[in-house]
């Protein structure tokens, strides 16, 4: 039943978001070419100004495909666990942890593929500028000889491993102040934000507390240790991942409430 549900996550998505990614593909082609104008020898001021509107559009349907995407999924989410749809949703002989999995499991995967697109053309914005690759080859050889002997390879890996983790853990933040607000008998929407901000906050007071208890050690031990690597991001962001979980199974197994 799970890859049922799955499945129809992604066809209630694509028709939406494989379009808005794309846009991320032309805007790139586009964006490379105005960049290789070499605009300071142009003398013409219309192809300029075509060139110059062409790189601020691509720098704005970066933002609009990452905010749209994901004001999109928290729609999906919202209406089809908690609308209209959920009453539907909710009669289905299904498992709650299954219907949890599988809106987590295919919002992370739409925003990790966004921001591999976003990464991924970044890279082909530089790579227009001749010696900007070779420079990022060379500041990455010498960044892995720092890594204290660890080899470069695991770290990468383990980094990207943290990154996706802290993805889903963002997520599941945003489903569990949704399943939160929706125990409020009125405004649910607005009881989400509230709830949402409250949990920021409190995520903000901990890692000041983090760094605070850091900065106790490191002076005690006369050491420095930086603080934001993949392993505390990797271990903040499995606690964080199984509490949201934890929170939005619990209120839509046990506290649903549709009125």
């Amino acid at each position: 039943m799970l890859g049922k549900l799955m499945k129809y996550e992604w066809q209630a998505t694509w028709r939406l978001l494989l379009p808005a990614n794309l846009l991320i593909v032309v805007m790139t082609f586009f964006a490379c070419m105005a960049i290789r104008l070499n605009l300071g020898d142009i003398k013409n001021e219309g192809i300029v100004f075509a060139a110059v509107m062409i790189l601020v559009t691509y720098v704005g349907s970066m933002f609009v495909v990452m905010i749209g995407t994901a004001i999109y999924l928290i729609y999906r989410f919202y209406t089809s666990t908690y609308g209209d749809q959920g009453y539907l949703l909710h009669t289905l002989p299904v498992d709650k942890h299954h219907i949890v999995i599988a809106k987590v499991a295919v919002s992370t995967a739409w925003i990790l593929f966004s921001s591999f697109l976003m990464y991924l053309s970044i890279l082909f914005i530089f790579a227009s500028e001749k010696g900007v690759i070779l420079e990022m080859v060379d500041s990455m050889r010498v960044l892995a000889k720092e890594m204290d002997g660890r080899p470069s390879f695991f770290v990468g890996a383990m980094t990207v491993i943290a990154f996706v983790v802290s993805v889903l853990s963002r997520v599941l933040k945003v489903t569990a102040c949704l399943s939160l607000g929706q125990l409020s008998a009125n405004h649910k929407l607005l009881m989400s934000f509230a709830y949402y901000f409250g949990i920021y906050f409190l995520q903000q007071i901990l890692r000041s507390l983090y760094y605070v208890l850091l900065g106790m050690i490191n002076r005690s031990f006369d050491t420095y240790y930086y603080g934001q690597t993949w392993e505390v991001t990797l271990l903040a962001g499995l606690v964080y991942t199984v509490v949201f979980y934890a929170v939005t199974w619990y209120t839509m197994e046990k506290q649903l409430n549709l009125d």
